[in-house]
């Protein structure tokens, strides 16, 4: 494999905006279909409203055309309730609200929600219209999306309609496991009409292909062509398509360019001297030491993709792009020479990725953002390597309700900008999977209420799980040390990973307390794959790599995307590397919305016996171990 380095790029975690944290109350009826009528504020994505809501982000879309494009702030959003058609019902005497529910087939509550405007439940009058579900039968299906164009319905028995939408088609990006029938199935779109707008597509179907799926929603009449769907689709403007049905995703072959952008400095090699050099700390502040060593790690990778794909040529050119220096971008993108590219890699910083992913959208080329926890969408294929605070706490709440009936949730904000924003990420996550549980969630201002307001919080019934967001060595120290005298037995710490660095703090307490670590990035030092790395790097670089100087990211990134490269092509979602085969973190895409896939995967680990575990893995251990105790 050739490599042409050049120079490279760094990361940037944008400002966490929250939005709002409950379902909204406001219903609509939009062709005989009860709606949520949700209003969005900033913050809010496509895949947060579906975690909100328990949705599909495809249902969303499709009841909601112009949300593919992405939300704009104050857009209405309708989110289907159910899949029931509503019609007017005229009370008679006799009717109650429970005995017309129960002949509806639906909750009591859910009727509520069909008559907001019934306040007297207990005393209905007669001739009082309200909306109800209408009964299911046999003799025709009708469903309708919001703004399409629906076609009369037709009144002959056994027929059924369809409901075509004046906007592009989606394009369905085709997983492990999934078959055409599954597919169609899953869009509620009749077989023929798919195939209808795929004249190549087969009953054998690939991971990673891309299938153009109709934005109808029901299905189509037998005696009816849906060359009339894909002429109406064919008329709307190209230039709004979606952006995905350019970009070169899924394309194997057997020469890749791949462009890395990592920030390297090396035009501040003189800014230091030597003399000045006492300490580690010194090191620490020299910008061209930031990344040496995810770059050292890099190469590291490239040797392996070699050894494993000997008949596959990746051409990989690093180049040096930073926040204080994007020259070398900026002439790279200037003279045409990025239009090549299968896969570009960065750059780290938000600014200069920003300008990046404009560039790629109109090449139809795809991009990696390597760490940033947030960034805004640029309308191009992402894949976004670190998850976000959101996705973070979802899997931390899984956690927790895994190993608790009951629990106490504590967040305590020390009332910095950057905590209460997490906070408010952490809570509007968490309350998606623990709502209808006991497991409460509350915050505590450390600022105003101090050390003595948070021991204050804790329930003494059940166990307690303190999550803090604060750093300060001297604020962390007298935290810890006051929880561990206190001697609780019922409070599990859940901390940032960067309390690790405080070494003046006895590792008992952290044991102690339980201490729990939620990261992207964790590294067992008893994995082989990892010993055969760490002597690799050792022999060659006569250092330690660590974490800290992203060399276990350096060769995870480097090895997983271009591994994905010579497996699926650019298909990276569909792409299995074998979990053994990187050192700190999984690769578990998922949709963020329509145009960014981000990794899934946290990290939830803890101190036991003086090692770093795995504490997922460790619970399941000692529920197995209680098991046989009985």
């Amino acid at each position: 494999m050739r490599k042409n380095i050049v120079a490279l790029l760094l990361v940037m975690c944008m400002s966490c905006v929250l939005a709002q944290t409950t379902k909204t109350a406001e219903t609509s009826i939009v062709n005989k279909h009860l709606f949520y009528a949700h209003k969005v504020v900033k913050g809010q994505t496509l895949y947060r409203l579906s975690i909100l809501y328990g949705v599909h982000v495809d249902t969303i879309i499709a009841y909601n055309a112009q949300t593919a494009k992405g939300l704009a702030i104050d857009e209405i959003v309708y989110i289907p309730l159910s899949n029931k058609e509503i019609e007017a019902y005229s009370i008679k005497q006799g009717d109650t609200w429970a005995l017309i529910a129960k002949t509806r087939q639906i909750s009591e509550d859910e009727l509520s929600l069909l008559n907001p405007a019934v306040q007297d439940k207990q005393t209905l009058r007669s001739g009082q219209v309200i909306n109800v579900p209408i009964l299911p039968n046999d003799n025709s299906i009708i469903t309708s999306s919001i703004g399409g164009n629906k076609k009369d319905k037709d009144k002959n028995k056994n027929q059924t309609t369809v409901v075509v939408e004046n906007n592009q088609p989606r394009i369905h990006i085709v997983q492990q496991g999934e078959t055409l029938f599954g597919i169609a199935k899953k869009y509620g779109v009749k077989l023929e009409v798919i195939k209808a707008l795929n004249p190549d597509l087969t009953e054998q179907i690939s991971i990673g292909q891309q299938i153009r799926i109709p934005d109808v929603q029901g299905a189509v009449q037998p005696n009816e062509s849906p060359q009339e769907m894909i002429e109406t689709i064919a008329k709307e403007d190209q230039q709004n398509a979606n952006i995905i049905t350019n970009a070169k995703i899924g394309q194997k072959k057997d020469f890749y360019q791949v462009y890395m952008f990592i920030p390297l400095y090396l035009s501040k090699g003189t800014d230091f001297d030597v003399a000045n050099l006492k300490s580690l700390d010194d090191y620490k502040r020299i910008k061209q030491f930031s990344f040496i060593q995810f770059y050292e790690a890099l190469l590291l990778a490239v040797e392996d993709i070699e050894k494993q794909y000997p008949n596959i040529h990746i051409q990989l050119k690093v180049e040096d792009v930073n926040e204080i220096s994007a020259e070398r971008m900026t002439e790279l993108i200037n003279s045409g020479e990025l239009q090549n590219a299968d896969l570009i890699i960065g750059p780290f910083f938000g600014k200069e990725f920003m300008e990046m992913c404009q560039y790629a959208k109109n090449h139809g080329i795809c991009l990696v953002n390597p760490f940033s926890v947030t960034f805004d969408d640029c309308g191009s294929l992402v894949y976004k390597a670190t998850p976000s605070y959101f996705n973070q706490a979802v899997k931390l709440a899984q956690y927790i309700n895994s190993k608790n009936t009951t629990a106490n949730i504590i967040f305590v904000n020390n009332q910095t900008s950057k905590e209460q924003s997490m906070i408010k990420d952490y809570t509007t996550a968490m309350q998606t999977i623990l709502t209808g549980t006991n497991i409460s969630m509350k915050e505590i201002d450390m600022q105003s209420a101090g050390i003595a307001g948070v021991k204050s919080a804790i329930n003494p019934t059940c166990e307690n799980y303190i999550l803090t967001f604060f750093n300060g060595e001297i604020t962390v120290t007298n935290f810890v040390q006051s929880f561990h005298a206190s001697n609780y037995t019922n409070v599990t710490l859940v901390v940032p990973e960067s309390w690790l660095n405080f070494d003046n703090i006895e590792t008992e307490y952290f044991m102690e307390l339980k201490t729990h670590y939620i990261s992207p990035y964790f590294v067992d030092y008893s994995r082989e794959n990892v010993i055969s790395f760490l002597q690799r790097f050792r022999e060659k670089y006569q250092i330690e790599p660590t974490l800290k100087n992203f060399a276990f990211q350096g060769y995870d990134i480097t090895y997983y995307f271009l591994s994905s490269l010579c497996e699926k092509g650019t298909a990276f979602a569909a792409c299995e590397i074998p979990n053994n085969a990187l050192l700190s973190t999984k690769y578990e895409f998922a949709p963020h919305n329509v145009y960014t896939l981000e990794n899934t995967f946290v990290n939830i680990f803890k101190i036991k016996d003086y090692k770093y575990i795995e504490a997922t893995t460790d619970f399941e251990e000692e529920v197995q171990t209680k098991r046989k105790e009985r």
